[in-house]
């Protein structure tokens, strides 16, 4: 009989569990700092968006990632609002998803549709552009982003 107060384990404590939680552990953490490394370096192109109306022009930022051979990306105002996601299909065509309340009218999404199969191919090979869609007097500008001192340090 054990005294008072004292504790023995009725089952043996077996090492090779710990050395099994030790490992994973470690691959996890390797698994996640690739990942995180990945991801910085996979980070998409960044450009400023003005698109000018008759009376009304929106400026923000849009962001194009190729991810398995098709271009995605999104356009935010000034503010960081995703105003629109879209997805270069292989086939050409673009797929519009989470357009704000304000665009999201079947018309509206239509041109910007549109346009967007005509901007997309070609933002994804250069630097900047302008591109016009002379029936809806619609000029979208794209200028590369000027990249931060975070950026530059990597």
């Amino acid at each position: 009989m054990l005294p008072l107060g004292s504790f023995a384990p009725s089952v043996p404590i077996n090492p090779i569990p710990l050395i099994h939680q030790a490992m994973r552990t470690l691959t996890l953490y390797i698994v996640l700092l690739w990942l995180s490394a990945t991801s910085l370096s996979a980070q998409g192109r960044r450009w400023n968006v003005e698109l000018s109306f008759k009376k009304a022009a929106i400026t923000g930022l849009c962001i194009i990632d190729t991810v398995e051979q098709q271009p995605r990306g999104a356009i935010l105002n000034e503010f960081g609002i995703k105003m629109v996601d879209f997805v270069c299909m292989p086939n050409g065509k673009v797929k519009l998803y989470n357009l704000v309340p304000m665009l999201n009218k079947w018309y509206i999404r239509r041109v910007l549709r549109h346009d967007l199969q005509q901007i997309v191919p070609q933002l994804v090979t250069r630097d900047s552009l302008t591109y016009e869609n002379p029936k809806r007097h619609i000029t979208y500008r794209f200028k590369p982003l000027k990249p931060t001192e975070d950026e530059t340090e990597r």
